[in-house]
């Protein structure tokens, strides 16, 4: 029975790359070929010829694909019998090889529904999400930032197909081109995928509550409505003060006294008739002085339509 060994010093291949076994007997025989089988495959993927003088080749898979990966066995085979045939030896020990093919990621943000396409509103928070189709133990994503100042990384173990990293506070630290890739450790090697497009970021500051237009349309009409109100007053001044001096014009009578003697000039008094209620006092006697468009009493006694004065004394 042969052998199979694999010279690759590891078992765990990206795409592209070339696997190297060894296929070995014990025992020299008319040996023909040496074939390189996979399991579940009945034809062989790479056969070898072998000298007489041989009791092993190398058997090279070159440009593998992923669909390469599984378990892999040898056999030989040797012509002998009679009449003479073709014989083939049983399978050898299985080596088992891990192809592993990293899917660019897929990223995303997410942040308030306020903030314009491709901008996140300062001092909120915003969310970043990294996806790979493709999965392995072990794996991570790496979130990286570059800024103007320098290049920023984060990583978060790959748990599921995706991850979300937070940021709670946006500022301007924050605002750069951010791209996703995937890493994962197995058989001894790193594997890094390729990062994903980068995916611009602006911080901007937050919209004021008013903006300029409606602040400068609150301010015309303030003004409107302060100018209109001092116009207002301003006219109702200046009519009360016109009307109080016609109204004491209106009220005004003058009443002539007759003369007492023929020694004693004549006595004019002029009444005015106030807005409001005046009292005047002769002796015992109390008179109110009347308002308006009375007609007044000469003071003599003799009739006729006059005012009444206040006594003398």
């Amino acid at each position: 029975m042969p052998s199979l060994s694999l010279l690759s010093p590891h078992t765990v291949f990206t795409p592209g790359e070339s696997v190297r076994f060894r296929c070995s007997v014990l025992l020299r025989h008319h040996l023909c070929d040496f074939h390189l089988y996979k399991q579940g495959v009945a034809t062989p993927l790479v056969t070898q010829r072998a000298d007489q003088a041989q009791i092993g080749v190398d058997l090279t898979l070159s440009d593998i694909e992923t669909f390469h990966q599984g378990g892999y066995s040898c056999q030989y085979s040797m012509r002998g019998g009679f009449p003479a045939q073709l014989l083939s030896s049983p399978s050898s020990n299985s080596i088992n090889i891990t192809v592993v093919e990293l899917m660019t990621p897929q990223h995303w943000y997410n942040t308030s529904s306020e903030a314009p396409a491709g901008s996140v509103l300062k001092g909120q928070s915003f969310n970043i999400t990294c996806f790979t189709p493709k999965q392995y133990p072990g794996g991570s994503f790496q979130l990286r930032l570059i800024r103007f100042n320098g290049t920023v990384r984060q990583s978060l173990p790959a748990l599921s197909q995706s991850v979300t990293f937070t940021f709670p506070n946006a500022q301007s630290s924050s605002e750069g081109y951010y791209s996703c890739l995937y890493r994962v450790q197995l058989g001894g090697r790193t594997f890094v995928s390729r990062e994903s497009q980068p995916l611009p970021i602006a911080i901007r500051d937050p919209d004021p509550v008013l903006s300029p237009i409606v602040i400068s349309w609150l301010v015309s009409c303030v003004t409107f409505v302060v100018a209109v109100i001092t116009i207002i007053i301003v006219a109702k001044v200046l009519c009360n003060k016109e009307k109080k001096p016609s109204e004491l014009e209106r009220e005004t009578r003058t009443c002539e006294f007759p003369p007492l003697s023929h020694h004693k000039p004549e006595i004019v008094w002029t009444i005015l008739t106030l807005p409001y209620p005046l009292t005047s006092y002769d002796g015992t006697s109390r008179q109110r002085v009347p308002k308006r468009k009375q007609d007044h009493e000469r003071v003599d006694g003799q009739g006729g339509s006059s005012c009444v004065c206040p006594a003398s004394s």
